[in-house]
């Protein structure tokens, strides 16, 4: 404890048994007054501490921010006047379309295997995705491409 803290804490203590010897010098019973000092302090240092706070309980719920489809989000990041297509699109397909080549044993970055993937996906399917700004007819030439994939044969299902 501080100096300050202790200096307070006896000057509180000191004011509390003057108010209780006025009180009883007036004809008020000790042990009245003395109950009643107790309560003052007992609700003084309630408020303090900020436990009487009637807007606190309940608490109000959480707001919930709508959110809509994977679908919608991703349909925002097309240009509807340009038709480029935004960031967040062109990764998610990209994604999809290592995912599945993966599937198939081939690498999209591979310098080896592209050849094997031009094959399957077509020429100039590779090259969307290093181009600056990617159009909505690339994309739906990709996810046309990735469609045509053949499924992979899976000892395991």
């Amino acid at each position: 404890m501080t100096l300050k803290r202790i200096l307070l804490m006896v000057v509180g203590i000191a004011a509390g048994v003057g108010i209780v010897l006025v009180l009883d010098r007036l004809g008020v019973p000790v042990e009245f007054a003395a109950a009643w000092l107790l309560l003052i302090v007992a609700v003084g240092l309630l408020s303090r501490a900020g436990l009487v706070d009637d807007a606190s309980w309940p608490p109000a719920r959480p707001e919930r921010r709508p959110r809509g489809s994977e679908v919608a989000r991703l349909s925002w990041n097309i240009n509807s006047r340009t038709g480029e297509a935004g960031f967040l699109i062109v990764r998610r397909v990209e994604r999809v379309l290592r995912h599945r080549l993966a599937r198939l044993g081939l690498d999209l970055d591979d310098p080896a295997q592209a050849p094997a993937v031009d094959e399957l996906l077509g020429a100039g399917v590779r090259d969307t995705f290093t181009r600056a700004e990617v159009t909505r007819a690339d994309l739906e030439r990709v996810m046309t491409a990735i469609d045509r994939l053949p499924s992979p044969t899976n000892q395991e299902r």
